[in-house]
């Protein structure tokens, strides 16, 4: 079987498994494991395979949702169709953020990509009357409406979250191993000789910055219409920029299921934490900066390499008592 009949069939089989749940507290929580694995697995598309590290994702989020969802308010558009015009606008955006900021290098373009998202925000809190300013803008349903991205039931928003997931996945280890995966492998190497050899470095570090965009954006539309509100300070604050890159970072840059095991460590230490001393005190936080740190400190270079490191450790040992 290949690779991608084994994604996709893992996908479809965990998004199944989400119906077998009785809690819908753990749905929700499995939910917004989902989504977030999704826009690390985007993250680390341009982060893991370029170096680059990105602060300011989270504006493709806020971009794409407020079009599907000012479309749909004003004019009564599908987020089906208003979210592939969100995506667009994510892209254009993306576009020209990286025509700019992408020939900067090192903290130069994670300062530029943080600067962008705080533009937009501030953009978003000015124009009030359109937006909802700090407020954000609700979404009302009481019925299950699929063209609308509306469902009643959790697990309908956690199976189109994992499908999409699975999606993203498969996407990304066709870009890794595409003409386009050599070319930005080529570029993170060294893009003076990438440049010398004729790959057109500019073209090529847009174009990814473009598609990673595109892929966040996909999920920012359905995870708004999951949750039911545009929160500003939420999806376009740098909150959720970080979160998008410390769990890429936890899980393993560069890996394709690194983004998947940060986001099931990520959401699992905050779920229990939350659980087990509530929200109030900080102590979720906490918790997780002390999990995170610890887990730095012994593999910088995340879960999926200390798993690879303990497994040559233990193959040496059993290797040596035989």
């Amino acid at each position: 079987m290949n690779r991608a009949a084994v994604i996709l069939a893992i996908g479809a089989a965990i998004a199944a498994a989400g119906w077998l749940l009785k809690s819908d507290y753990l749905v929700s929580v499995a939910t917004s494991m989902a989504f977030f694995a999704l826009w690390a697995q985007s993250w680390n598309l341009l982060c893991g395979l370029t170096g680059n590290i990105s602060l300011g994702h989270s504006v493709f989020i806020a971009v794409a949702a407020y079009v599907a969802v000012l479309l749909l308010q004003t004019f009564d558009l599908s987020p089906l169709l208003g979210g592939i015009v969100g995506i667009a606008a994510a892209v254009v955006l993306a576009a020209i953020i990286g025509a700019v900021t992408l020939r900067l290098r090192g903290p130069y373009f994670t300062l530029a990509t943080l600067s962008a998202a705080a533009v937009v925000l501030s953009l978003i809190l000015h124009y009030a009357d359109l937006t909802g300013g700090p407020n954000g803008l609700a979404i009302t349903f009481a019925d299950t409406a699929p063209l609308d991205l509306e469902f009643t039931n959790v697990r309908s928003y956690f199976s189109i979250a994992v499908v999409l997931l699975a999606v993203v996945t498969l996407f990304v280890d066709v870009v890794k191993r595409s003409k386009l995966g050599f070319y930005i492998a080529a570029v993170k190497s060294s893009e003076e000789a990438a440049a010398a050899a004729g790959v057109p470095v500019a073209l090529v570090k847009v174009a990814l910055f473009c598609i990673s965009a595109a892929l966040t954006a996909l999920g920012g539309v359905v995870y708004i219409f999951f949750i039911g509100f545009v929160d500003p300070n939420f999806v376009s604050g740098l909150t959720l920029s970080v979160e998008i890159a410390l769990i890429a970072v936890v899980g393993g840059t560069g890996f394709l299921i690194g983004p998947i095991v940060g986001a099931v460590f990520y959401e699992a230490i905050d779920a229990t934490a939350n659980a087990a001393f509530g929200a109030a005190g900080g102590w979720d936080v906490m918790i997780l900066g002390f999990a995170v740190v610890l887990l730095v400190l012994t593999e910088p270079h995340g879960l999926c390499a200390l798993t690879l490191r303990t497994g040559r450790v233990f193959r040496r040992r059993v290797t040596s008592a035989a």
